[in-house]
């Protein structure tokens, strides 16, 4: 039996080390029909010229302009792959063989959609407070049931996200892209299952990521929310998220001019969310709030791993 081909897809905005690092590090992925692919951000550090030097394999697109996630949407048209594993220039994988059990579990499930994973910070080797959400009903074979993935690294069936038309909005910027393809993907009927066995580590120092209260994310979900949710509960969590917002301001957790901020340009940014209303139905939304009601561990993966412990199972982390 042919192995399938995949595309591992990358973007990158100035950081030329760390994705030389990632770059290395596919290079030993064990498994033998990949492509892979990065779409340079228009970095300024000569990123895109040590690609074409030092990786010649690589397909490499350039942006005129940085534009973030959405960046993901020009690797993922080029993608030829049967599956798109995508992982950020600051992730690594965790074993030499990730490609080949995330392909693996595609295989044995023709409705998953959407292969999420553990992910521990690189430079504490904690479980990142951003790993996924998951619920500890399932197994390590099929999976536990998440909402949405980390963009640090995942498994996505092509064949699924090519059903949705346009992959990332642009108008996001950083935040809640993977919840909003997520979203669409079970609202279609495609699973989104999260496997322990599958860790990728995260480069960037603990503590430096864009936490669900930033500018971004407090904004964002406001569209997110009128975007999918049905009536009438796109009011009821609107006034639940800027009480929110105002708890956090209290609890000094959240600037107050951030805060109001996020709140005004989402407003201002309204008509738009509300003409591409996708509403969906109430036992999506009910899995997604089942889901974000447990926590990101549950004692099923490790909570703490040294980086470079999996050397015995061929980790890239050496």
């Amino acid at each position: 039996m042919t192995d399938p081909l995949v595309s591992v897809l990358s973007i990158s905005y100035n950081r030329r080390a760390s994705i030389a690092n990632l770059l290395m590090a596919l290079r030993r992925q064990t498994y033998p029909s990949f492509e892979v692919i990065v779409v340079d951000n228009a970095s300024t550090d000569g990123t895109a010229s040590l690609i074409r030097s030092d990786f010649p394999e690589v397909r490499l697109i350039e942006s005129p302009q940085n534009l973030a996630n959405y960046s993901y949407n020009s690797g993922v048209n080029a993608a030829k792959g049967k599956y798109v594993l995508m992982m950020d220039d600051d992730g690594l994988p965790a074993r030499r063989d990730w490609v080949a059990r995330v392909v693996a579990h595609f295989e044995a499930n023709p409705r998953l959609g959407v292969v999420a994973c553990i992910v521990h910070m690189q430079d504490t080797g904690r479980l990142a407070p951003d790993s996924p959400q998951f619920v500890p009903e399932g197994d390590a074979e099929s999976g536990y049931p998440c909402a949405a993935y980390n963009g640090t690294g995942v498994g996505l069936r092509a064949a699924a996200i090519q059903e949705l038309g346009i992959f990332y909005p642009k108008c996001y910027f950083l935040t809640y892209v993977e919840l909003h393809l997520c979203t669409r993907l079970l609202e279609a009927g495609w699973e989104v299952r999260l496997f322990p066995d599958i860790e990728v580590w995260h480069c960037r120092p603990s503590g430096s990521s864009y936490p669900p209260f930033s500018y971004y994310g407090l904004r964002n979900y406001y569209w997110y929310v009128w975007q999918f949710y049905p009536w009438p509960q796109v009011l009821t969590e609107t006034l639940h998220e800027l009480g929110r917002c105002v708890k956090l301001t209290v609890q000094g957790r959240s600037p107050t001019v951030q805060s109001w901020k996020a709140a005004r340009d989402a407003l201002l940014g309204a008509r738009s969310a509300f003409a591409q209303r996708q509403p969906i139905s109430v036992n999506t939304l009910d899995y997604l709030r089942w889901v974000r009601r447990h926590s990101n561990w549950h004692g099923i993966a490790p909570e703490v791993v040294a980086f470079g412990e999996y050397d015995q199972d061929g980790t890239v982390a050496d």
